[in-house]
């Protein structure tokens, strides 16, 4: 096809094209993202300056090179790399991400000399879905439905959502939901997404409705323009298959068709709720055809964002900070919660002094626990084997550790 005859593709068209490559190859440049675009169009005629307008535009080019960790022929080894998007120092200053190495993964690290019981660093959810029975009790309007902050009256502060039951305790944690899930998981607006609230509550399956709150994230992101930034914050979060999760259960040889069934399952009523939403929902713009495919379409999507889940939470909560934070055995920092009967909230305090330049620790696992136990829950939550201190030498719990860690007497 001559020079002539080649299309100029239109700014939608050409936009949408860099953003399917996107898709397939974050950390793809110019160069390759317009390559690329030509190499799927053929008849069309795009310059490299035009990709390059329409990715600075859009937010699209690449301004830091990331560093992922994993090992190429072990899916069992989670992904993750540090958010170059994510302002720590908004955060706190105290502390630093570095890349411990492949297995490992990322790391936080002390920036500054730390004194025990000093709190580093506070943090709110960047997704969020509790357990059921505050989920329970926010959908009869006794909390909040963002935070889960008991409501035993109404106040002036109190909110509705003004669809449904759900109220909210302040006009803050009102309009989070609204930009973050309610929009599409209010029943009287949706109702499709009450056959995958029903489902879920029936199997006490809180990851399934985490992942349908990060899909509603990313869905209403793209209504604002804010997709590129909640899919970066998203795919930083270390991420592993949930199947390589299951397939280290004992039991998978027995469970493993009854599972896949439960998630082609949810995956039905997901797709069913989110994919084209009723009207009433408001939304205006679809999300890019390979992205919809993917997370609609495409098990392996839903089974890493099942698995980016099951690996990061804290209590429901996925923090963009907190989960750089990798685990000791001995930790030297505790998660504690703020809130009063709210696990929202969570404040990282120093259980020990902390040298500048140490990395954090947290204990992922009850430090009451044997090494035994400790080492299998580790394998089998969170794939890797513990070799700290305390397990290689196979040591008690100290009196310091659980005043550190404000342990109740059993």
């Amino acid at each position: 096809m001559s020079t002539e005859e080649k299309i100029i593709p239109t700014e939608e068209e050409l936009i949408s094209a860099i953003q399917h490559i996107k898709l397939e190859s974050p950390e793809s440049g110019i160069k390759k993202v317009t390559s690329g675009v030509l190499a799927q169009n053929p008849s069309w005629q795009v310059s490299e300056k035009r990709v390059k307008k329409y990715m600075q535009l859009k937010g699209l080019t690449n301004k830091v090179a990331v560093q992922k960790s994993g090992v190429a022929d072990d899916p069992s080894v989670p992904v993750s790399y540090i958010d170059p998007t994510l302002d720590f120092k908004a955060v706190t200053e105290a502390v630093e991400a570095r890349m411990v190495d492949p297995v490992t993964g990322k790391g936080l690290f002390a920036t500054r000399d730390i004194k025990k019981d000093d709190i580093i660093f506070s943090e709110t959810p960047f997704s969020y879905f509790p357990d059921w029975q505050m989920f329970r009790l926010a959908r009869s309007g006794g909390a909040c439905g963002n935070c889960c902050k008991p409501i035993v009256y109404a106040n002036r502060l109190t909110q509705h959502c003004g669809h449904c039951n759900m109220y909210y305790c302040s006009r803050e944690c009102r309009a989070t939901a609204w930009e973050k899930f309610h929009q599409l998981e209010c029943t009287q607006l949706n109702s499709k997404v009450r056959d995958l609230i029903d489902f879920c509550e029936a199997e006490n399956w809180q990851g399934a409705m985490a992942v349908s709150r990060m899909y509603a994230q990313i869905i209403l992101a793209h209504q604002r323009d804010e997709l590129d930034a909640v899919l970066a914050h998203l795919d930083a979060f270390a991420t592993v298959s949930q199947e390589e999760r299951q397939a280290k259960e004992t039991e998978w040889i027995f469970m493993e068709q009854p599972t896949r069934d439960l998630w082609t399952k949810t995956r039905q009523f997901l797709k069913a709720a989110y994919q084209t939403p009723p009207k009433r929902c408001k939304i205006s713009k679809p999300l890019p055809d390979l992205l919809a495919k993917q997370l609609f379409d495409d098990e392996s999507t839903f089974l890493n964002y099942l698995g980016k889940f099951n690996i990061n939470n804290q209590n429901g909560g996925m923090y963009l900070v907190h989960s750089h934070i990798n685990h000791n055995c001995y930790p030297n920092v505790s998660i504690d919660h703020p809130y009063r009967q709210s696990d929202y909230k969570i404040a990282v305090r120093a259980i020990r002094d902390i040298k500048a330049g140490e990395q954090l620790f947290e204990s992922y696992v009850n430090p009451r626990w044997n090494k035994e136990t400790r080492q299998t829950y580790l394998d089998k939550s969170y794939l890797f084997t513990c070799r700290c201190d305390r397990c290689e030498q196979d040591q008690p719990l100290t009196d310091e550790l659980r005043k550190g860690l404000r342990l109740r007497d059993e």
